[in-house]
């Protein structure tokens, strides 16, 4: 079935799930730019500031939505741990972001706990859209792409870190770490447009044919 049943609570999320989409998009727009320009010359990040404070905000808006998403499972003990632990991961993933900005918090030590919460929230993904795929009332899209990116990141973050190894031989860091990287890249870039297709559906807005109906 890919028509999401509506329960109380899915167009406020929708909001926050478009939102979010935006805000994936401009973190996604800003982290390219400072690789781009920034990084060579070595600063000053500007790019790199608003990609931090962007990141805050980004995680903020995708805890209702999680929460939204995660109604929809059977409740159980084992899934209101989970649901409880990617919200405290995000949060602490949007407060090591504003951490930075405020320069209150290392680099380094940010970059953890956000990659941490990554992770996280890659396990949710991937665990709840499995479970959401063999139920009715949830779109198959969404829950296939949810699936996809969840899993494509948990594969990818150890492999990419095999590039930051310099001990390896060039062939374990710039090949599998290379191919980690890109793949994680490409998973993250995925991630606004699952918000951005959760907010379509959350909405229930009803879909408007554009060819004339046939008399």
């Amino acid at each position: 079935m890919d028509t999401l049943i509506e329960i109380p609570g899915d167009r406020t999320a929708a909001k926050f799930a478009y939102a979010a989409a935006g805000l994936g998009v401009v973190g996604v727009a800003t982290l390219g730019a400072m690789y781009a320009i920034e990084v060579p010359r070595n600063g000053p990040y500007v790019f790199g500031t608003i990609n931090d404070a962007t990141g805050g905000v980004f995680n903020l808006a995708i805890i209702p939505v999680i929460l939204q998403v995660h109604r929809r499972l059977r409740r159980t003990p084992g899934s209101e741990a989970a649901k409880w632990l990617v919200v405290a991961a995000t949060g602490a993933g949007s407060a090591s972001s504003f951490l930075l900005v405020a320069k209150k918090l290392d680099f380094n030590v940010s970059t953890g706990i956000t990659v941490g919460a990554m992770v996280v929230q890659a396990c949710w993904f991937l665990l709840a859209h499995r479970s959401l795929l063999k139920t009715g009332g949830y779109p198959r899209d969404l829950a296939k792409l949810g699936q996809s990116i969840g899993g494509a990141l948990l594969v990818a973050l150890p492999l990419a870190a095999l590039a930051a190894v310099e001990q390896a031989p060039a062939w374990i860091r710039w090949g599998i770490g290379g191919a980690g990287i890109v793949v994680g890249a490409t998973a993250w870039v995925a991630w606004p447009y699952w918000y951005f297709l959760a907010s379509r559906h959350l909405s229930h807005r009803p879909v408007t044919s554009r060819h004339p109906a046939a008399r």
